[in-house]
């Protein structure tokens, strides 16, 4: 069986008889005819009912033809896939965000790369802290999108500045807390449960972020579980604000908004290590998110 064969057995189908597919394929009808024969013989079935005008499947016939087509959609495949790498073009994009990151910002970059690079696959992996930076020192990814801990190791990797991230210290409206929100101190938060994320890196950041020592803490390992603890009511926190906007809207989440709180300010940066060279996709992608500054 040849892939010739295949085509052949599929352009007749298509096009309705040997002689349009003789046309289709630039081929002559009896080079058509003899491939559909030899693939009859092959096989050991009849693939066409050839009493009427047309030549028409038979029940076996129109089985093999579906096979037939998936075969050659998966040899389309790997030739469009074979032409892609032979252009320079990786095999695959490994990226490392981190949790503060609003991710739409990623994945509308994301989107417009696979269009472009449909055969790249892509590895999209969510750390927090300077897990992001140890992946790409480790050459675990190839670029990461994270806090400030990617510029201060300046020389180690190349780094762009993306968009400010705010903590908010917010408070479920189930909470004892939440009705004085606005007038709130530090000191009426003491022995309070504080819910914060653990710093899972090797290189732990001494940065507290609003970790208040007089509290309680409820250490968890990611914010969406932190998220979800104060929205229970069982503590409060700072989470990023792109994470709660339709909960402070909705009044699910309150604001804690005295002068002793307010919002921290996180700076973030996209990075990439300087010995690792970038392919066009890796490049794409890092052009698309410095468009998005």
């Amino acid at each position: 069986m040849t892939l010739d064969q295949l085509k052949a057995l599929c352009a007749v189908v298509d096009c309705g008889g040997f002689r349009a597919a003789s046309e289709s394929l630039h081929k002559s009808q009896s080079a058509i005819s003899i491939a559909i024969k030899n693939l009859e013989q092959e096989l050991q079935i009849c693939l066409f009912e050839r009493d009427g005008y047309r030549p028409l499947l038979t029940t076996r016939g129109k089985v093999i033809a579906q096979k037939a087509r998936a075969v050659l959609s998966q040899t389309r495949g790997i030739s469009d896939l074979a032409h892609h790498y032979a252009q320079g073009i990786e095999p695959e994009l490994r990226i490392v965000v981190s949790e503060l990151i609003d991710m739409q910002m990623v994945l509308d970059a994301l989107s417009t790369v696979r269009e472009r690079f449909s055969g790249t696959r892509l590895t999209l992996l969510v750390e927090n802290f300077n897990a992001p930076l140890e992946l790409i020192e480790d050459n675990l990814a190839d670029i990461a999108i994270g806090g400030d801990a990617l510029r201060d190791r300046i020389d180690p990797t190349l780094f762009t500045k993306l968009p400010t991230v705010s903590l908010m210290p917010v408070v479920s409206n189930t909470s004892e807390y939440a009705q004085n929100a606005i007038k709130i101190t530090t000191v009426d938060m003491d022995g309070s449960t504080q819910v914060v994320v653990s710093d899972r890196s090797r290189n732990r950041d001494e940065k507290n972020y609003g970790v208040l020592e007089t509290t309680v803490p409820w250490r968890v390992n990611d914010f969406l579980t932190k998220k979800q603890i104060i929205l229970s009511g069982l503590g409060w926190g700072r989470l990023p604000m792109h994470m709660i906007c339709e909960e402070l809207k909705t009044g699910r989440l309150v604001a804690l908004s005295s002068s002793d709180f307010g919002p921290v300010e996180v700076e973030t940066f996209m990075a990439r290590t300087r010995s690792h060279p970038f392919g066009p996709v890796a490049e794409a992608f890092w052009e698309l998110m410095v468009k998005k500054v």
